[in-house]
């Protein structure tokens, strides 16, 4: 087994991002503000997760289609922790300060840094270090 690259990490992430947009796509005809569009934007990526947890063994669209697996089995808390942070480091896509996707730009900056670093994201740090790895 060796780790997941930076590259595959945001392939699987886009990958993600990509199916909750097709699952937003009837919503979009709904009479909402675009901040109640961002809100429930945010909240099926959150149930999206939730859903790979309970009945995927946590194992999202964008891991099986790159072929990468967790590391080993991580516990429940870990694993809701983590799908918390991954879904707020999913929303910086939707809202900016000073220019659009500056939030997202910075996001993925720090995003790359700490793979870098530790071999795992921010949101799988500092959710126990929880890692993802390709079979060989």
């Amino acid at each position: 087994m060796r780790p997941t690259t930076a590259f595959e990490k945001l392939l699987s992430s886009t990958i993600n991002v990509g199916f909750v947009l097709g699952c937003f796509f009837p919503f979009l005809f709904l009479d909402l503000s675009v901040f109640g569009s961002k809100v429930l934007l945010i909240f099926l990526f959150f149930v999206y997760k939730i859903g790979v947890i309970c009945f995927n063994h946590n194992r999202s669209l964008g891991m099986m289609i790159t072929g990468a697996y967790w590391k080993k089995e991580y516990s429940l808390r870990k694993q809701f922790v983590h799908a918390v942070l991954y879904t707020l480091s999913f929303s910086t896509l939707l809202f900016s300060f000073f220019f659009p996707f500056d939030l997202f730009l910075l996001n993925m900056s720090f995003q790359f840094l700490m793979v870098k670093l530790t071999g795992t994201t921010i949101h799988g740090y500092l959710s126990g270090r929880m890692l993802t790895v390709k079979k060989s």
